[in-house]
C-alpha cells in the first residue's frame, strides 16, 4: 500500500497563527447555585460557575443522561473527604480535553493531507496568505500537460496561483454558508506561460487556521 507523502509548495512550515485568549465576563465567573435531585430522591445543592454548568449539559446531552444523573455518578466516585463541586469541575475540563484531542486528531494536517491525496481530481490546500501548502498528483499532472516546464521542483518553485474571488471573502463567505462550496475562477502561470479554469472551493476541517481545500471543476 503506497502512502502519499504530503506535497507542499511552502518548504517551511508557516508559524502558527496566535489565537486571542477569551474575554471572562463578570456573570461567568460567579457561581450558581442549583439543586439536583437523585433517582432516589437525594438532593444535593451544588455551587458551579456557569461554563461547568454549560459543560455538565454537554457532557448529560452526549451520554444521553440527565444531569442529575451525571452528578449521581460524579458523587459515586467522590472520595470520604472529597468535595463534590471540585469533583464535578475537574470531570467537566477532563470531558472537555477529551473531546478536543478527538477534534484535533481527526483535524489533523495528516489526515487533510489524506483528504486531499485521496481526490481523483486536481485538488489543493490553499492559505489564507495566498500559497498553495498541499497538492495531489492530478494536480501535478495538469501542470505538466498544460505548463510543460522542467522538473517539479523548478515548477513548483515559480508557480503563481490566483482565485477571481479575495481569499478573505471566500472564507468568510464559506464560514457564513456551512455546508456549501464556492465556485470561482482561478489562473496558474509559470514563466511566461499561464492556465485558467474552475474551481469548487471548500473549508478545510482543520483547527489549526483558515485554509481552503480547491477542487479544480475545470481547465
Amino acid at each position: 500500500m503506497l502512502i502519499a507523502k504530503p506535497r507542499s509548495t511552502d518548504l517551511a512550515n508557516a508559524a502558527p497563527t496566535e489565537e486571542p485568549l477569551p474575554v471572562i465576563g463578570a456573570e461567568e465567573i460567579e457561581p450558581r447555585f442549583r439543586a439536583v435531585v437523585g433517582r432516589g430522591g437525594e438532593r444535593r445543592g451544588i455551587r458551579l460557575e456557569r461554563i461547568y454548568w454549560d459543560g455538565l449539559g454537554r457532557m448529560s446531552s452526549a451520554g444521553k443522561m440527565t444531569t442529575s444523573d451525571l452528578v449521581h455518578y460524579t458523587a459515586s466516585q467522590m472520595p470520604e473527604s472529597g468535595n463534590l463541586a471540585s469533583l464535578l469541575r475537574v470531570l467537566s475540563l477532563k470531558w472537555a480535553l477529551r473531546r478536543l484531542d478527538a477534534v484535533e486528531d481527526v483535524a489533523s494536517m495528516a489526515n487533510l493531507n489524506a483528504v486531499i491525496q485521496a481526490s481523483p481530481s486536481p485538488t489543493i490546500l490553499l492559505t489564507q496568505d495566498k500559497k498553495i501548502h498541499l497538492f495531489n498528483d492530478p494536480f501535478l499532472s495538469m501542470l505538466r500537460q498544460r505548463l510543460p516546464l522542467g522538473d517539479t521542483a523548478q515548477l513548483t518553485r515559480s508557480l503563481r496561483f490566483s482565485i477571481d474571488t479575495q481569499i478573505e471573502q471566500a472564507i468568510t463567505t464559506l464560514n457564513l454558508n456551512r455546508g456549501k462550496t464556492l465556485n470561482t475562477g482561478f489562473s496558474i502561470g509559470v514563466g511566461t506561460q499561464s492556465m485558467r479554469g474552475q474551481v469548487n472551493l471548500a473549508l478545510a476541517p482543520t483547527h489549526e487556521k483558515s485554509m481552503l481545500i480547491g477542487y479544480i471543476s475545470r481547465y
